[in-house]
């Protein structure tokens, strides 16, 4: 059929597939019939390709119809299989095409069929269509793809066959790098990494088998960027399978990342990872000689004339100055007369240099994922490979640096600069321990010596890169490189000079032609100024000497109220909002200008994204300033008068507007946040009218439509019911509750999450002053309010935490005890078998220290505990399980601090024996850590039952000493120590209840003679504990005079 004819028939593929099964049902089918049928497919789905797919054809019908073409197509029919090669390639090419798992299976049992036949006529279609078929995962996950790409499979034995580097090497390699190469978000753990292990080993070797190659082979250079490739893609989806090769790995990216550039003659060695700062020693030169590197000479007094000016003012190391101060030199020495060559020789010049900056791009692209998704610790061992040297004596060796300052290619540096950056990124608790010591003497070398000498190599390069660079591309990457040194490099431990420098060298990009170098320059001076705010000479650096201002903040200002475009406005407001959160010291004197700028920019500007980060921006501000109301007078940089002009600005002539105007959702959610940030200081302070417009807003936001702006504002009550003058108002806590209840059910989390918070919060207000306020509202407030904490502590994992916090506050202040089977003793036992439950069960362990502070606090409400003494057992039976099987330390200090509410020993009856059992074995097996990172909490765990027991003591009858004696005695031991360290932690103020823990036995001994031989035994040990653990410490807890310890106890002398 015509071609016209295929195109003007959208039908055509059915009628085929039609045609197909009737040859499929033949035993013995026309070949020239089949051969035309191939002819007219290939030429259907060569012009759907073209055309983007007709809308009228079915791509999951195409891949049915050639699946089908498979069975039709004998293996040793040559041409037939090229054919049908070509049309599965051009097929699997179309967009949105679907393989099943059956239809792979079938094309790689296939295919695995054709190439055992081993024609080498149609090698060619067979592996270009294997290559297109690697990409689909049905594929990836087939078990008959080991044959092929296995060990000893039937294409890794062909590149094994291989003499030298051709056309179908690099075909093969495609289709090694395509395997490994998985995107998307799917699950890729099914793959073969058997496989995986084989295109790992097969890169490596070919790279080694090319170290001495002749670089100008094309073919050779497109094996060398495909090997990098496919190792780039096993970095990033299979990682651990790299981890063993990791030294080969490294040895050739740091050999090929110099790959064809002239003067740079660099050994392939593989890199063994060491414990050690560097692994590489200087080599010794041959003094008469003169070697082609000079060593690093101290600086002498006078310098030379011939120094280049700005090296010398920045202080380059000799070996990285350069003559001139951008790269326009080639790679490859070409004569210097353009017209000895033809253009066809400088078009084949042009694309090999292209193509060895890809070699060495793709080796450095391989490098920055490896740094990025290998485990720290793997290339912890590494990274004093890839990074320069400034120690004394040193000869220079190549790093990430070299690229940096003297690769030809734009690419390239951006390549290095990057790999540079995750590799800093990815050892920044090394760096950390970096110290420079000017005036080191001695023959050790410490570690932080050595690391601080390499960051300011590092640092130094990284400057005389920005001072080199022409292209606007490299110096934004550049910048974001010296963005993360500078978020990395514990400067304060090293010379300042490497800030100011950097200040120095970076400021006059501000004023830069490219918009995009202008906002990586301002984000490196915000991070240097943000991160180190507390730092005066840092701090200094920005500040005008002679007006005595910050001219990056003036420069921002200027920026904003000017036309500035997208990018370097939003920059300029992150800037404006960290300056004044990380030190308001200097944005005080601009705060003023800054909200009348960042308000007029909210309401002016036409672009949504950066009214958002205008209302961030006053968020910023405005915590800012609540963080100063909240210090003594004498330490705020703001008066609270000043503070309280700034709110009214804000909300009158900024947020205000906004939040009553129909704005886009992410603005009003942003404007909610920061509103939230008045403080109760300043709200108190202003005019009625903003405070009434405050509550409006708040309230009418959280029935907003969209979920971002229901969160923000329930954040914002939460904080308003804390306010002084609204938390005795008791119209508006019963508002707020209104808007709080429902939201614990939205099907957002966040919304949940704020509201349960927001319940915790309003939990706490009624705390405070429950008389008064719960008098004012209706009935059955209070119900509801415990009915929904009882919802949200079953609700999601994270909501459940504020939920249980609030419900144990809730039931704390329930006054009128219930009638024994109304709804309010039901609901009531509904509560508390919540909170024992939430103690005792999961493995989210916030929820349980809260479940274990809810416990505490209903143990506070007597009355309720009198009249249902069995909630008193379900309660305290959940505290003991805690104390026996909770792993978590901070859990079991929540759950002892929670026995430090019990105050009435007749309501504990049989529960206050087992709580002293299960208190000293707790103690006594305190040292069985399972997790180490519970050790920390060890000590203050201990030192908090020791807390309770004095606590338990003061509840003691004589009747208790009886049952306490023998166990007292099994742990004395334990008990005595623990109790040393418990009470030398206590200051003499903390003493109150030690005290009375020992007048209370004292008083249990009177009058002597009327205890029995155990009881006395008993009161002995105790006084002991509380006695002798502490006359060495605090005198105030004296013995008595007359002091005699009988032990009695069955079997025990």
């Amino acid at each position: 059929m015509a071609l016209s004819q295929i195109k003007s028939d959208g039908n055509y593929l059915n009628e085929v597939h039609e045609k197909l099964k009737l040859l499929l049902n033949k035993k013995n089918a026309d070949p020239d019939e089949i051969t035309n049928l191939l002819d007219n497919l290939i030429a259907l789905f060569f012009d759907l390709k073209r055309r983007e797919l007709e809308p009228s054809v079915n791509v999951q019908d195409a891949v049915i119809l050639v699946s089908d073409v498979l069975r039709i197509v004998k293996q040793d029919e040559s041409f037939k299989v090229a054919k049908t090669c070509q049309i599965w390639e051009q097929v699997l090419q179309l967009p949105n095409v679907n393989l099943t798992n059956q239809v792979s299976e079938q094309l790689i049992d296939w295919i695995v069929e054709v190439l055992k036949h081993e024609n080498h006529l149609i090698l060619t279609d067979i592996l270009s269509c294997l290559a297109v078929a690697v990409n689909f995962k049905e594929v990836k996950q087939t078990k008959g793809l080991e044959k092929v790409l296995g060990s000893s499979g039937l294409i890794v034995n062909k590149l094994k066959e291989e003499q030298e580097i051709n056309n179908l090497t690099v075909l093969i390699l495609k289709i090694l790098c395509n395997f490994t190469h998985c995107s998307g978000e799917k699950d890729w753990t099914s793959v073969s990494k058997d496989v995986i292990d084989t295109c790992i080993i097969q890169f490596i070797k070919m790279l080694e088998q090319n170290l001495n190659s002749d670089p100008i082979n094309l073919n050779l250079l497109k094996v060398l960027i495909l090997c990098f490739y496919g190792l780039e893609n096993t970095f990033v989806r299979f990682t651990s399978s790299t981890v063993a090769h990791l030294e080969s790995i490294f040895g050739l990216a740091r050999y090929y990342m110099l790959f064809g550039i002239a003067g740079q003659p660099i050994k392939y060695i593989p890199i063994h990872p060491s414990s050690l700062p560097f692994v590489d020693l200087p080599l010794k030169l041959d003094q008469t000689k003169n070697p082609k590197v000079r060593k690093k000479r101290p600086p002498s007094k006078v310098q030379s004339k011939n120094r280049d000016s700005n090296s010398e003012e920045i202080g380059i190391e000799v070996h990285f100055q350069t003559k001139n101060k951008s790269w326009t030199k080639n790679n490859i020495p070409i004569s210097s007369s353009d017209s000895e060559l033809s253009d066809s020789d400088m078009q084949s010049h042009q694309r090999l240099k292209e193509a060895q900056s890809k070699v060495r791009s793709n080796a450095l692209k391989m490098l920055s994922a490896a740094f990025k998704f290998c485990e720290q610790r793997s290339v912890m061992g590494y990274w004093s490979a890839f990074l320069p040297d400034s120690s004394q004596g040193q000869v220079y060796r190549h790093s990430l640096v070299t690229p940096i300052l003297k690769d030809s290619s734009v690419k390239v540096r951006c390549s290095a600069l990057v790999a540079l950056s995750s590799l800093l990124q990815t050892i920044q608790p090394t760096l950390a321990m970096a110290a420079y010591q000017e005036n080191r003497t001695g023959a050790f070398i410490p570690l932080s010596q050595t690391l601080a000498e390499t960051v300011i190599a590092v640092q130094r390069s990284l400057i005389l890169s920005v001072s080199a660079e022409q292209s606007a591309s490299a110096l934004i990457q550049i910048f974001k490189c010296l963005a993360v040194a500078a978020t990395v490099f514990p400067y304060e431990k090293l010379p300042i000079e490497l800030v100011s420098k950097t200040v120095q060298v970076c400021t006059p990009f501000l004023e830069n032609k490219d918009p995009d170098v202008k906002v990586a320059c301002l984000s490196v001076l915000r991070i240097l100024f943000c991160t180190r705010s507390t730092n005066s000479n840092i701090v200094q650096m920005f500040n005008d000497e002679k007006k005595g201002k910050c001219w990056l903040l003036e420069h921002c200002l200027a920026l904003i109220d000017g036309q500035s475009g997208f990018p370097l406005t939003l920059e300029c407001l992150l800037v404006i909002g960290e300056v004044a959160r990380s030190n308001i010291r200097v944005a005080q004197s601009y705060l003023q200008h800054i909200v009348q700028s960042v308000c007029r920019k909210l309401l002016t500007d036409q672009d949504s994204g950066i009214q958002i980060r205008c209302a961030k921006a006053l968020a910023l501000v405005g915590a800012s300033i609540l963080q100063e109301m909240e210090k003594e007078d004498n330490d705020q940089f703001i008066s609270r008068d000043e503070a309280i002009q700034l709110w009214i600005y804000i909300i009158r002539y900024g947020l205000a507007d906004v939040l009553q105007a129909p704005s886009i959702p992410p603005l009003k959610a942003e404007a909610c946040a920061a509103l939230a940030t008045v403080g109760s200081q300043i709200f108190e302070c202003l005019p009625r009218e903003l405070r009434i417009l405050f509550v409006t807003l708040a309230l009418g936001c959280s029935v907003d439509a969209d979920a971002g702006v229901r969160a923000a504002s329930i954040r914002t009550l939460g904080f308003a019911v804390t306010f002084n003058t609204l938390n005795d108002d008791a119209s508006f806590l019963l508002d707020s509750s209104e808007k709080i209840l429902p939201l614990l059910l939205d099907s957002n989390l966040l919304v949940a999450l704020n509201a349960s918070w927001a319940l915790g919060n309003l939990a706490d207000t009624l705390d405070k002053d429950k008389n008064s306020l719960l008098e004012e509202m209706p009935r059955d407030f209070l119900s509801n309010l415990i009915q929904a904490a009882v919802n949200a502590s079953q609700g999601p994992m994270k909501v459940r935490c504020n939920g249980i916090r609030a419900l144990g506050i809730f039931v704390k202040i329930v006054t009128n005890v219930p009638t024994q089977g109304s709804e309010t003793a039901i609901l009531l036992e509904k509560a508390i078998s919540v909170v024992a439950k939430q103690a005792t069960t999961g493995n989210f362990m916030k929820n349980r220290w809260n479940a274990c502070y809810a416990c505490g606090n209903i143990l506070q409400n007597i009355t309720l505990l009198t009249a249902f003494s069995h909630w008193m057992d379900k309660l305290l039976d959940s505290l003991l399980v805690v104390f026996r099987s909770c792993p978590n330390f901070k859990v079991r200090i929540s759950a002892a601090n929670a026995v430090l509410n019990l105050k009435h020993r007749e309501l504990l009856s049989n529960n206050y024996i087992k709580i002293w059992y299960t208190l000293l074995d707790s103690l006594a097996n305190s040292e069985n850590i399972d997790d180490f990172s519970e050790f920390q909490h060890h000590e203050t765990m201990c030192r908090q039952i020791c807390n309770a027991m004095c606590k338990l003591m003061t509840l003691m009858t004589k009747d208790d000493l009886s049952q306490l004696q023998e166990a007292v005695m099994k742990y004395y031991d334990v008990c005595s120590s623990h109790f040393g360290k418990f009470l030398k932690s206590l200051l003499p103020e903390q003493l109150e209840q030690v005290i009375e823990a020992s007048n209370h036995i004292r008083q249990l001994g009177q009058p002597i003679g009327s205890l029995t031989l155990s009881q006395n035994s008993a009161v002995e040990l105790f006084t002991e504990l509380l006695v002798e653990s502490s006359s060495n410490f605090y005198p105030l807890i004296s013995p008595p005079q007359e002091k005699r310890c009988v032990r009695v106890s069955s079997g025990i002398p």
